[in-house]
């Protein structure tokens, strides 16, 4: 048996090997990469439809990587795992080039959330959005 401290730590680089390997999949176009680390169906909030299954999520990265001239980093900055489920909460830079060569860089914050089955750990939601700054100003 292997001790809860070692458990939790291979679930720890598990994740951020998704993420690694998730922004390098995206990064060379492969949709196949990609599709390895969401289930039979996902939930991406931020859509109108938000349900998915994994043929829709896997036609909506290939419609999005078809628009070509964009990158991503993901970087998870906190992840907590509860048995077989984990939040995975961090960081996207999305890099898009224009036509003149020009690039912008947009940071996104996400929360994902995964369930560990017998073959690794699966996205089943998740939700990202922009950064907003926020200034509470003097205190009333």
């Amino acid at each position: 048996m292997i001790p809860l401290a070692e458990s939790h730590a291979a679930d720890l680089a598990a994740l951020r090997e998704v993420a690694r390997d998730f922004s390098e999949g995206f990064n060379r176009g492969d949709v196949d990469r990609l599709m390895r680390f969401y289930g039979d169906r996902y939930v991406d909030v931020n859509l109108r439809q938000p349900v998915q299954t994994h043929a829709e999520r896997r036609e909506y990265f290939l419609r999005i990587l078809r628009r070509g001239a964009m990158r991503v980093q993901v970087h998870p900055d906190e992840i907590v795992v509860r048995g077989d489920m984990a939040l995975v909460r961090g960081r996207i830079e999305l890099t898009r080039r224009a036509a003149g060569g020009a690039s912008t860089t947009t940071e996104l914050r996400y929360l994902e959330v995964a369930l560990k089955g017998p073959d690794g750990w699966k996205a089943l939601w998740g939700i990202d959005g922009p950064v907003q700054e926020y200034d509470p100003g003097p205190a009333t």
